[in-house]
C-alpha cells in the first residue's frame, strides 16, 4: 500500500495544481489578461525595435543598440519608483493608467518616420520610448501584486508560473502575426508580391507606405487599444472587491508619512537586499540574463543578416515561437513538480541549461543548431524563471509588493542595461549589415556571449554552501 500511495499522492498534487486554478475569482484572469495582452504588444514591437532604429530610421546598429539598451533598462529602473508609488493608486486605476501611457507612447512611435530625422524627430521618439517605459515599469509590478491579491497560498506558485507561461504564449501569437505582416508588407512595398503575399494581403495593405516593421508596430498599438478598453469594461467595483488577499498599499498611501530620510531609509533597509546572500543570489544570475536580452538586441538582426531570405523572412518563428512556446508548457509543468525543491538548485540548474547551448552556435549560421538553441535555452529559463519572481514577492510583506519585485529586478536592469552598450558594437564587428554571411565572424560573437553566460550556473555552483545556508528551503 505504501509503494502505491505515493505516486498516487505525487498524481493528485500534480492535477490539482492545475484544477484549483478554476477556482480563482474574475479579477485574476483580467490582470492576466492585462499583462499579457500588453506583453504582446510590448514584444512584438521591441524583436524589431534594433531593425526601425538602426535601418527605418537610419540611426546605426550602435545608436539603435544604446537606445533600445537604455529603453529596457529604464522599465525596470522605473519598477523602484514609480511602479511601487502607482501600487498605492489600487489595482484597477493603476492598470488603466499604465496601459493608456503604453497606447499613447506607441503612437507616437510609430509616428516617428512622418516626423524627419531631425532633432525635433528625434526627441519625439525618445519621448515616446520614454512615455511606453513608465507604462510597462507601472503595469508588470502591479500585475503581479494583482496575482498575489487574487490568489492564495495554494495557488500562488501556479499563479506566477501561469501569468508568465500565458505571457509567453502570447509571445507566440504576436511572432505568428509579425511573421506574416513584416515580408507582406514588405514584399508589396518593393513590388515582389508573391503567393505568400497575394490575395487579402494586398488589398488589406495596398494603401499602407510603410515598411514591414512599421505595420508591425502599427498592429502592436491597436492591441494595446483593444487590452485597456476591455480591462476598463470588465473589470468592475464588484470585480476589483473578490480578494482573497486583500493589500494595504492604497491606505498606506493615504496614510501620514513619514520624514523622506526615514522612509529612503525603510526603503532599503529590512528587505531583501539587507541580506547578502539574497544579493548575491540575485546578481549572480545577472551574466546568464544577458542572453534574454540578446533575444531582441542581437537575435534579430543576426538571423536577417546570416540566414538567406527564406530564414530571414522567418525570423520571428524562431526568436518568438520556440523560446516562448517551450515557457507556455514548461513553466507550469515545471512548477508544478518542483515547488518544494529548493530555489537556489533550481537557478544552478536553469541557468546551466540556458547557458551551455550558446556555443551551439560557434560554428556559424545553421538553423538545426540554431533551433537547438532554442529549444535548450527554453528549457532552463522554464526551470528557474517562475520560481524566481515567486521568491521575491513571496519575501514581501503587505504594501511592498511592488518594491520588492522591482528591488529584485536591479540584477535584470542592469544586464538590459550594458548588453546594449556593446551589443550594437559587436554586431557591426562580427556581423555588419550589407556583407556576406561568408565574410562575417558570428561564431567569435557567440562564443563570447557564452562565456560570459556561464559564469551564473559556475559562480551559484561555487559558493551553493554558503548561499543556499540563507535561501528558504520552502522557496
Amino acid at each position: 500500500m505504501s509503494t502505491s500511495a505515493a505516486p498516487e499522492s505525487v498524481f493528485k498534487n500534480f492535477v490539482s495544481s492545475f484544477s484549483d486554478l478554476l477556482r480563482l475569482p474574475r479579477a485574476f484572469w483580467l490582470v492576466i489578461w492585462a499583462f499579457v495582452i500588453d506583453a504582446v504588444a510590448y514584444f512584438g514591437m521591441l524583436t524589431l525595435m534594433t531593425t526601425f532604429l538602426s535601418t527605418d530610421l537610419g540611426w546605426g546598429d550602435t545608436k539603435a543598440g544604446i537606445t533600445v539598451s537604455i529603453f529596457t533598462m529604464i522599465v525596470t529602473l522605473l519598477m523602484l519608483g514609480v511602479g511601487s508609488y502607482a501600487e498605492g493608486f489600487g489595482l484597477k486605476r493603476a492598470i488603466v493608467a499604465a496601459l493608456l501611457m503604453a497606447l499613447v507612447g506607441r503612437i507616437f512611435y510609430c509616428l516617428a518616420p512622418q516626423l524627419g530625422g531631425g532633432i525635433f524627430g528625434v526627441t519625439i521618439v525618445l519621448g515616446a520610448i520614454f512615455v511606453v517605459a513608465t507604462g510597462e515599469a507601472i503595469l508588470q509590478p502591479v500585475c503581479y501584486s494583482g496575482v498575489k491579491q487574487y490568489t492564495d497560498a495554494r495557488t500562488s506558485s501556479m499563479g506566477y508560473g501561469l501569468i508568465y507561461a500565458i505571457m509567453n504564449l502570447g509571445i507566440v501569437g504576436v511572432g505568428t502575426l509579425s511573421a506574416w505582416l513584416r515580408p507582406a508588407v514588405q514584399d508589396l512595398k518593393d513590388g515582389k508580391v508573391s503567393a505568400a503575399t497575394s490575395g487579402s494581403a494586398v488589398n488589406f495593405f495596398s494603401g499602407f507606405s510603410g515598411t514591414g516593421v512599421q505595420a508591425v508596430n502599427w498592429a502592436c498599438t491597436l492591441i494595446t487599444g483593444l487590452t485597456l478598453v476591455v480591462f476598463m469594461v470588465f473589470m468592475t467595483r464588484r470585480v476589483v472587491s473578490q480578494k482573497l488577499r486583500p493589500d494595504n498599499s492604497e491606505e498606506q498611501r493615504r496614510g501620514p508619512k513619514p520624514p523622506m530620510g526615514q522612509r529612503l531609509r525603510e526603503f532599503f533597509a529590512g528587505g531583501p537586499f539587507s541580506n547578502p546572500r539574497f544579493i548575491f543570489f540575485i546578481f549572480m544570475l545577472l551574466p546568464v540574463r544577458t542572453l534574454f536580452a540578446h533575444q531582441w538586441l542581437t537575435m534579430p538582426q543576426y538571423i536577417l543578416r546570416a540566414y538567406d531570405k527564406d530564414v530571414a523572412d522567418k525570423m520571428e518563428w524562431l526568436v518568438n515561437w520556440i523560446n516562448p512556446g517551450i515557457i507556455f508548457f514548461g513553466v507550469p509543468i515545471a512548477t508544478a513538480l518542483t515547488r518544494h525543491v529548493n530555489v537556489y538548485t533550481m537557478m544552478i540548474i536553469g541557468s546551466l541549461v540556458s547557458a551551455a547551448p550558446t556555443f551551439l552556435l560557434c560554428s556559424g549560421p545553421n538553423l538545426t543548431l540554431l533551433i537547438t538553441y532554442f529549444v535548450i535555452y527554453s528549457i532552463g529559463e522554464a526551470l528557474w524563471s517562475a520560481r524566481f519572481l515567486e521568491y521575491a514577492s513571496e519575501l514581501a510583506p503587505p504594501g511592498r509588493i511592488a518594491q520588492y519585485m522591482g528591488l529584485a529586478n536591479i540584477p535584470w536592469l542592469l544586464a538590459k542595461g550594458t548588453t546594449g552598450f556593446y551589443s550594437g558594437w559587436m554586431l557591426s564587428q562580427y556581423c555588419p549589415a550589407d556583407t556576406a554571411p561568408a565574410a562575417m565572424h558570428t561564431g567569435v560573437l557567440w562564443f563570447i556571449y557564452g562565456c560570459i553566460a556561464m559564469t551564473s550556473p559556475i559562480g551559484l555552483w561555487l559558493a551553493r554552501k554558503w548561499a543556499m545556508a540563507g535561501v528558504k528551503s520552502s522557496y
